[in-house]
């Protein structure tokens, strides 16, 4: 029998020596910036506290979910059950010869900063890519000509019972928006890439390169979780261009709308709901069907409850 959330509550900040937190507001923990509150919120910083958490929850028969960096998920206003284990506490960094490691929930972002301040290329594709790096290795990232499977060696990850365990990886290992952590639901904890020596003005360069073309995509005006839809590359068409050739650009639902300048982008234009988000999802899905009998598949996760 699962456990109400006051006993689970009162356990878990008994068992845990990270952080517990009750209806923890979660549109600020998303790039979306929009959502309702997690019924628990747990913070773990290390490792183990994600296997004891883990274990415990596993104990008190509560659904849990793990939120990274929020960038490719969609919160249900009415929020979320049981509890979520946020890895934003897992953000150590360190460099050892062309090793960088990482904790889950470092920024993507500030992992390319480190990587070239330490005078390492190999990175730079994280650069302003939304969302931690530990999300960016399980949904295998790909951005500007890089992949996470490229660079990333090794990773130590928790199971749903709370087992830890440390494990090389391999490109050949990975897929697209795939990767050996999702096939089997792992959490990743922490990462290491492995990259390469560089000159650090040239890595800088391409950092700015990648950052005035996201800018001048405008995919950094307004909140959003990145693109909404996979691209299926045996179609030969992203699904971008196929949003954008039924005409959905601008298509708007409150404070939603299908953003005028990438059309697999669905934008918070600052006052939507995610029952807006969801309706401008929900037809572009209908209007792709039916002009090209096409389904376009959710990138986007959706998270909580929804009708």
């Amino acid at each position: 029998m699962s456990a109400t959330i006051h006993e689970a509550e009162r356990r878990l900040r008994d068992g845990l020596r990270g952080r517990v937190e009750r209806g923890w507001p979660l549109a600020a923990c998303t790039t979306y910036r929009i959502g309702g509150a997690a019924e628990l919120a747990l913070f773990p910083q290390d490792v183990e506290q994600v296997a004891a958490a883990a274990r415990l929850l596993g104990e008190l028969g509560l659904p849990w979910v793990v939120l990274g960096g929020g960038s490719n998920v969609l919160v249900s206003d009415r929020g979320v059950r049981g509890a979520v284990m946020l890895t934003t506490e897992l953000s150590r960094l360190s460099v050892e010869g062309t090793r960088l490691t990482a904790g889950a929930g470092a920024d993507s972002h500030q992992v390319a900063v480190a990587a070239c301040e330490a005078g390492l290329t190999g990175a730079e594709f994280l650069s302003w890519l939304p969302g931690s790096i530990g999300g960016a290795c399980l949904m295998n990232a790909r951005a500007h000509g890089g992949e996470v499977s490229g660079v990333l060696r090794r990773a130590v990850t928790v199971d749903r019972q709370g087992r830890v365990q440390g494990e090389a990886v391999t490109p050949d290992q990975f897929r697209y928006k795939q990767s050996p952590f999702s096939a089997r639901q792992l959490i990743v904890a922490e990462v290491t890439l492995e990259l390469a020596p560089g000159d650090r003005s040239q890595v800088q360069r391409s950092m700015d390169r990648i950052e005035a073309a996201r800018r001048a995509n405008h995919e950094m005006d307004f909140p959003s979780c990145g693109c909404v839809f996979k691209n299926d590359y045996d179609i030969g068409v992203s699904s971008g261009q196929l949003i954008d050739e039924c005409g959905l650009k601008g298509y708007t639902v409150g404070g939603a709308c299908v953003s005028p300048y990438h059309a697999n982008f669905v934008i918070n234009r600052g006052d939507a709901t995610a029952r807006d988000v969801r309706a401008v999802i929900d037809h572009v899905q209908r209007a792709v069907a039916a002009a090209t009998g096409l389904t376009l598949e959710l990138e986007v996760q959706l998270l909580g409850q929804w009708d």
